[in-house]
């Protein structure tokens, strides 16, 4: 399939990056506050316990905490490198106004978007060697691009033949399209300390930047660690390190790490209190049934925001610290918690803190749903307001 230069540049005329679903924060009645010191804490914490520089990684909407905002801060904090998992990412980046070095490596050799990116110097990683020829060819005559090369160390998944990798570092290092910038990799279980698998990785990727300098070879952006790797292997000859989860207080064993700050925090308010009789039904299928005669609160919050649904009857909440029960099935758009008679319309509701100010965190969550924090995180909708504080 040949990559339809003209109809790529009328797709890109319209201005598909802008805003879309957009809904004024005015109207939101869900809101996450994100702590941008704490996200400063945690990129100072990866500096200085992997002892190298840190490429903040905002994929999937900068794991649900606003790509868009989280450059913006990065940028602020002096981040000179950002990455993201897809060239898409990268481009709605630089649509919105990002001037910084950006690093992508997942695209479709045949799509609009690589021809995009060239036009818009977005630094990109070579995954696939039998794309390189195709991938020379795209760049422009009066273009350098600084590339990447993504060479599989043992993951399985994106990423050149490790025995490969060396000829193809040969190959490009004097193409006068190509900016030789840099060797990546991604380890398999860096949560794990001391794993065999992660540490032949390690060698693997050291011996090929070893054998690389010897012929004259030296990629200026050498990084494989994420953040687990950064708390348990030492990383520290590297020139970077990718941590997106860490940036947002999440260690990749889904274990809380003190040294890490959690920066979000979700909350709702009830929208309508009212009194239900014994043995009713609460919500679809009726599964859960009044005891007693009771009063109840509405909130506008479900799990097309973030919350699981499979955590129907075991989730709580916490209005003014106190631990209040989900009644019945999460539902898209609402969920019913048992109320106090204190209870009043718009009072807040915590679904999850920082331990601090709600001591339920996604931790918590993320134990009640047998998924990850960064699962959750990832789902978050854009009904919900994020205030940066």
């Amino acid at each position: 399939m040949r990559t339809n230069k003209k109809s790529c540049k009328k797709t890109y005329k319209k201005k598909i990056y802008n805003k879309i679903n957009y809904i004024p924060e005015i109207y939101k009645n869900i809101t996450a506050l994100i702590n941008i010191d704490d996200i400063k804490h945690n990129i100072d914490f990866l500096r200085k316990i992997s002892g190298t520089d840190i490429m903040p990684i905002l994929k999937a909407d900068a794991y649900g905490h606003g790509i868009i905002e989280m450059a913006k801060i990065m940028r602020k904090l002096k981040i000179k490198y950002i990455g993201v998992a897809t060239l898409g990412e990268a481009i709605m980046l630089r649509k919105n106004g990002d001037k910084g070095r950006i690093l992508a490596w997942l695209y479709n050799i045949n799509g609009c978007e690589i021809l995009e990116s060239f036009k818009l110097n977005i630094d990109i990683a070579i995954y696939d060697e039998t794309i390189i020829t195709k991938f020379i060819g795209l760049i422009p005559n009066n273009k350098k691009i600084n590339v990447t090369i993504f060479v599989d160390t043992g993951i399985n998944r994106a990423g050149v033949p490790y025995n490969k990798a060396f000829d193809i570092f040969k190959l490009l290092i004097n193409n006068p399209k190509i900016n030789l910038e840099g060797m990546m990799s991604h380890l398999v279980c860096s949560n794990i300390k001391n794993s065999p698998i992660v540490n032949e990785q390690l060698r693997k990727f050291r011996e090929l930047r070893k054998d690389l300098e010897n012929i004259g070879i030296k990629p200026p952006l050498v990084h494989i660690a994420n953040t687990s790797a950064c708390i348990n292997y030492d990383v520290s000859d590297f020139t970077l390190a990718r941590c997106g989860s860490g940036i947002c207080g999440i260690s990749d064993n889904f274990t809380l790490n003190k040294k890490l700050k959690l920066p979000m925090t979700i909350k709702t308010q009830i929208i309508q209190i009212k009194d239900v009789n014994k043995g009713e039904g609460i919500g679809y299928n009726w599964e859960y049934i009044t005891p007693c005669k009771m009063k109840i609160s509405i909130l506008p919050i479900g799990w097309a925001d973030l919350i699981p649904q499979n955590t129907s009857l075991k989730l709580h909440v916490f209005i003014n610290g106190i631990k209040r029960k989900v009644l019945g099935q999460i539902s898209m758009d609402q969920i019913v918690i048992e109320a106090d008679i204190n209870d009043k319309i718009n009072d807040e509701v915590y679904i999850f803190g920082n331990g601090v100010n709600c001591r339920q965190t996604i931790y918590d969550i993320s134990k009640l749903s047998n998924s990850s924090p960064l699962e959750i995180l990832s789902h978050i909708g854009y009904r919900v307001n994020r205030i940066y504080i």
